[in-house]
């Protein structure tokens, strides 16, 4: 299990969100191995929670989105529309199934990436809270 966070984010469009600070880190099938990136080493189901809030740079439509192995994940983004300037929330919850362990012992596997992205604007005031529990 893990949950990170970061505040005060200023994020480029485009990009994935760092999470800087570490609330709980139990367990060995998943960890963080750069601010913005998830690792997960051990097969089976895992419920994948993001949350937070930003600052818009400009109006349009915004989306906060799941990336696994680099590939988005379309179940799992959030979509508004805003203003410039406006604050605005973003939410997901999603489950990723994880087919086979990454170890020593089998040279095929890697570990599972999992990277949450920023859309089309900058983001300045962020907030961003990310956990990711083994379910079975």
């Amino acid at each position: 299990m893990l949950q990170a966070y970061s505040s005060n984010l200023t994020l480029t469009a485009n990009t994935p969100i760092p999470f800087n600070n570490v609330v709980i880190d139990k367990g060995n099938s998943v960890k963080l191995v750069a601010p913005a990136t998830v690792e997960i080493e051990q097969r089976g189901v895992y419920l994948v929670k993001v949350d937070g809030f930003g600052t818009g740079s400009a109006a349009g439509d915004e989306t906060i989105q799941l990336y696994v192995n680099g590939v988005a994940q379309p179940q799992a983004q959030s979509q508004f529309t805003t203003a410039a300037g406006d604050i605005f929330n973003f939410e997901f919850n999603t489950l990723i199934q994880v087919k086979s362990n990454n170890c020593n012992c089998n040279c095929y596997t890697s570990p599972t990436i999992l990277q949450v992205y920023v859309g089309d604007q900058d983001l300045t005031e962020g907030f961003a809270n990310i956990l990711v529990s083994k379910l079975c």
